[in-house]
């Protein structure tokens, strides 16, 4: 009887997370109670042309200023039908991928973080997550899994080796600003 009851128990749980993962995430400014929005950063192909410039000014050790359309255009390539976006705002970084699901139910994997002292440098620390509508920062393992392990490797590879080094690391307004020692 009380493996019947957790089971149930689990089931529940299993198709709830499931129905908020596909429950549409709603685009839009403004936060609403009880919703997770997703705001993609801005696109801009004239100014995503000086994003191989930033990155070199990375690998030379120098301070750097990222705008959002810089960071879109150095975001990792993804598989087709996924795409990836950076949003900066309200002193957060927020990271989103679209997932390419089988349906034409696509999913939207986001985090937004908050740049945090690391011993003598800096990191981005994960404040809230989501899958679909599903709020993972509720249990902070799953949204640490979800951060490392899917949204962070998107970052260029040369932002994340620069920030444990960083003196400084700031999201004011639509720009990131890397320091370095």
């Amino acid at each position: 009887m009380a493996w019947a009851a957790a089971g149930a128990v689990l089931l529940g749980i299993v198709l709830a997370g499931l129905v908020l993962t596909l429950r549409p995430v709603r685009a839009g400014e403004g936060p609403v109670a009880g919703t997770a929005r997703y705001v993609a950063g801005a696109v801009d192909t004239a100014r995503a042309r000086e994003a191989p410039v930033r990155r070199e000014s990375l690998r030379a050790g120098q301070d750097v200023t990222f705008t959002e359309p810089e960071l879109n255009a150095l975001l990792g390539r993804t598989k087709a039908g996924e795409r990836s976006n950076v949003r900066l705002a309200e002193g957060r970084v927020q990271l989103a991928h679209v997932l390419a699901w089988p349906a034409k139910v696509r999913p939207v994997l986001q985090a937004r973080a908050v740049p945090v002292r690391a011993g003598a440098g800096w990191a981005l620390q994960v404040r809230e997550a989501y899958l679909g509508g599903l709020a993972l920062h509720r249990l902070p393992v799953l949204a640490e899994v979800a951060w490392q392990e899917s949204l962070e490797p998107l970052l260029p590879p040369e932002l994340r080796a620069a920030l444990p080094a960083a003196r400084e690391l700031e999201v004011a307004g639509a720009t990131l600003r890397l320091r370095r020692p």
